[in-house]
Formats: structure tokens, sequence, C-alpha cells
């Protein structure tokens, strides 16, 4: 990854890069376990949606640290869908 800003501006969106990678190795492992334990995945799925949810929140982060308002403040809207959506989900599956 490549950065033409130095300081604090770069290292938060090293940051973002990295926790954004993280999350989204950890829905891929979850989206598995959903396939082999089907019977006993019922909570993995507000997890999933949540887990997106933070994807989307620090994506659109750093398109405002970007300078990118409008395309940040769409991804960060999205992410508060789908947190309700991750909330929703978790009230059918208790």
């Amino acid at each position: 990854m490549y950065y033409t800003t130095t300081g604090a501006y770069r290292r938060a969106k090293m940051i973002i890069d990295y926790v954004n990678i993280v999350l989204c190795a950890a829905v891929a492992v979850m989206a598995v376990v959903i396939l082999f334990l089907r019977s006993n995945s019922g909570i993995l799925f507000p997890v999933i949606f949540a887990t997106g949810g933070t994807v989307n929140l620090l994506s659109g982060i750093k398109k405002i640290l970007n300078r990118n308002m409008v395309p940040g403040w769409v991804l960060i809207g999205a992410a508060a869908v789908i947190y309700v959506l991750a909330f929703l989900c978790l009230g059918v599956v208790r």
C-alpha cells in the first residue's frame, strides 16, 4: 500500500486497511463455520452482519480522511443500516 500522505493520516489509513483485512478474513472463517455447523451456528449471522457493518464504517472513515465526503457518509449510512439488520437478526436468533 502506497500512501501519498505522511504522519498521523498515513498511520490511520494503514491501521484501517489492516483492520479491514482482519475483519474480512474473520467473515470468511465464520462463513465456513456456518457451512459446516448448520444447526449450532445461529449466533454467527448477527456477528457476520456486525462485522460487515464495521468494515463499512471503517471504509467510510477512510473515505472521509481522503476528502471524499459523499461516498464516506454513504458508507457510514450503510453501516448504520447493517447494524440495525444485525440487531434485528439477533432478536430472531434468540
